[in-house]
């Protein structure tokens, strides 16, 4: 597993610690979520990943595709509700993103490839990470540009 590709999704709890609780009830962008939404639905994947990919994945294994990203989206949405205070959310976060991160050091990575849905191109610890360390960026900016 890349250290530093793993560091940089670890160092992530750093970033939801920072913000403030006038930001945190912000929607990014008119019409948009609110940050505590964002975090949420980062949280939520990462419970998917922890809960539902990573027990399953061993070399040359079929996983299922991703669930419907929409309906998993309005799910996390629907659980931001039940936050209701920053602290509460920040600390389930990043619990559960600290679970995670542990879960990917336990695991012998090197030679372990796997396919999800019908995805012909196999996946590695290492690609299937790259995309949420892209999702966190995407959403880091956003909220970054909010408190621009």
């Amino acid at each position: 597993m890349n250290k530093k590709l793993l560091d940089q999704f670890e160092r992530f709890n750093e970033f939801v610690k920072s913000i403030d609780d006038v930001t945190w009830q912000k929607p990014i962008a008119a019409g948009k979520w609110t940050v505590k939404e964002v975090v949420t639905h980062l949280w939520n994947w990462d419970t998917y990943t922890l809960n539902t990919m990573l027990p399953h994945i061993k070399d040359q294994a079929k996983l299922p595709g991703f669930v419907d990203h929409d309906t998993h989206n309005l799910k996390a949405i629907e659980k931001a509700k039940e936050f209701t205070d920053r602290e509460s959310m920040i600390k389930t976060f990043i619990e559960t993103r600290t679970r995670l991160v542990n879960r990917f050091r336990e695991v012998e990575h090197s030679e372990i490839h796997f396919f999800i849905g019908n995805d012909k191109r196999p996946y590695t610890y290492e690609r299937y990470l790259k995309i949420f360390v892209h999702h966190d960026e995407h959403h880091k900016k956003q909220i970054e540009n909010l408190l621009a």
